[in-house]
């Protein structure tokens, strides 16, 4: 099953706070399906979407919302993208196509100890384990999975103000 864009771009905004992160697509991807379910793709007349916030977005298989479906799809991500510390219920598997794209762990965005990965690498980053992102070029990321797939936004720790005046001794 190959989810429309516009439902893909939908739930995607619905599970974050940011509008930057894949609210793209409004065509369905060029792509024909034989009855045995094989898909084919051909590179040179993939649909895109437009760019919105330094993100465009290409569905290529599946439904990433539907519990225990295979899902597949692409990020073209332009400089000026970060994704904060967020997670995500399963495993999330990405394949660097092109560009640099840096990954960091843990509840704080902290660009001194994320890496750089570049074209060829592959990744996978463990279900609700906190992990951030950005680029610094045009960097193409695919991802894919086994739904169901979702975003959550890890907020920073509350620090703590001053004390209330009924709080002393």
């Amino acid at each position: 099953m190959t989810i429309h864009p516009t439902h893909l771009a939908t739930r995607l905004a619905a599970t974050s706070t940011i509008p930057l992160i894949l609210l793209i697509l409004a065509t369905p991807p060029a792509h024909a399906q034989d009855a045995a379910g094989n898909v084919f793709h051909d590179g040179e007349s993939l649909p895109w979407g437009e760019l919105n916030n330094g993100v465009r977005m290409l569905p290529l298989y599946g439904d990433p919302y539907a519990d225990g479906e295979l899902f597949a799809f692409r990020l073209e991500v332009h400089p000026g993208f970060n994704l904060r510390p967020h997670t995500h219920p399963v495993n999330e598997h990405l394949t660097v196509l092109s560009g640099r794209f840096f990954v960091g762990l843990g509840d704080t965005m902290d660009k001194e100890t994320a890496k750089a990965y570049g074209p060829g690498s592959y990744i996978v980053i463990a279900a609700d384990e906190p992990a951030y992102m950005w680029v610094e070029e045009v960097t193409v990321v695919q991802v894919h999975g086994v739904g169901p797939f979702s975003t959550q936004f890890v907020e920073p720790p509350a620090r703590p103000g001053p004390p209330h005046p009924r709080d002393k001794d």
